[in-house]
């Protein structure tokens, strides 16, 4: 193994440069994140790789925790870390410790859902004009990524003209790099129709940016404050009776396909996730009444129909 020479802050920080070089503008602003926490934690002191043990884990841990984060949040801090430390030991930076991150948490935690009812979105489709066009640009716009199957707001954001042949859309997401092709059905391609670029020598389908590299990615970070401070006017407008956020579409698209019993892999092959437990994470808890009724149906079909059912709860 190769002495330890770079500390693992250093090696991080030239992680993220070399993210940045290569366009994963969002992947860098996770580990630089990281970074900087770890560097507040240790006041600035370098971190070494042998200082980063169970018990500097743990404490890190507590630190975050202090400052109110949720452990989802924690949980992204720490699986930064965990990526880099693997990155260490394969190019011999870092010896192996099995189970180092044991003892801190690496999952996911089922957060507040953002999903929102059916019938939501049909009263933001009827809703139509506006009377801000800023608003209702928002709404044309939270109403197209939902029907393309709750296509993040990053990824629409990057989509290029040639990604788009016909009625046949394929990007690449840029989370995971997976491609996904979707088919834009009649009433998302009026809405494409409507917000496209006007801009002929924009490579970009949407006017949402307008350079590459990190000036593209910061142009999306100030889209992206913008469009959920619309979506919020959006919603206190409408009287929808919640928060709107850009996040809502896609956790309403994969709950709505949920309760209309699609399978879980379908609608985690159509979401681009690399496992359905991601897909799993946006989903909404059934209802009370939902509830009651499969039990019912059940005991119906056990029992010859003696007790009675009442029609599908088709409403999310």
């Amino acid at each position: 193994m190769k002495n330890e020479r770079e500390s693992l802050t250093a090696y991080m920080a030239s992680l993220v440069l070399q993210m940045e070089n290569e366009g994963r503008m969002g992947t860098a602003h996770v580990y630089r994140s990281t970074l900087n926490r770890v560097l507040h934690f240790t006041e600035g002191r370098p971190l070494s790789f042998s200082g980063m043990d169970a018990r500097w884990l743990k404490e890190f841990q507590n630190y975050l925790l202090e400052r109110r984060l949720q452990w989802n949040s924690v949980s992204t801090y720490m699986r930064m870390l965990r990526a880099v430390y693997f990155r260490a030991v394969d190019v011999g930076l870092a010896p192996y410790r099995p189970r180092l991150f044991k003892g801190v948490y690496t999952g996911t935690r089922v957060t507040v859902k953002r999903a929102l009812d059916e019938g939501v979105f049909r009263q933001l489709e009827a809703l139509h004009d506006c009377s801000d066009p800023e608003v209702e640009q928002a709404r044309r716009l939270f109403l197209l990524l939902f029907m393309l199957r709750g296509i993040p707001f990053v990824d629409l954001a990057y989509l290029r003209k040639c990604d788009l042949q016909g009625d046949v859309l394929m990007y690449r997401r840029r989370k995971t790099g997976s491609w996904l092709t979707v088919r834009v059905e009649p009433c998302a391609m009026r809405l494409v129709e409507e917000l496209k670029t006007a801009d002929d020598s924009s490579p970009y389908l949407f006017p949402i940016l307008h350079g590459t590299g990190a000036a593209a990615y910061h142009q999306y970070q100030c889209a992206l404050r913008r469009f959920n401070a619309l979506l919020k006017r959006l919603g206190a407008a409408a009287g929808v009776g919640c928060v709107l956020s850009s996040y809502c579409a896609r956790h309403s698209w994969a709950t709505i396909a949920n309760y209309r019993n699609y399978q879980p892999e379908l609608i985690s092959n159509a979401m681009g996730h690399s496992s359905v437990k991601v897909t799993e994470t946006y989903f909404r808890r059934h209802t009370d009444e939902r509830i009651g009724q499969m039990n019912r149906e059940i005991l119906s079909q056990v029992f010859c129909a003696r007790i009675p059912v009442k029609s599908t709860v088709a409403a999310v």
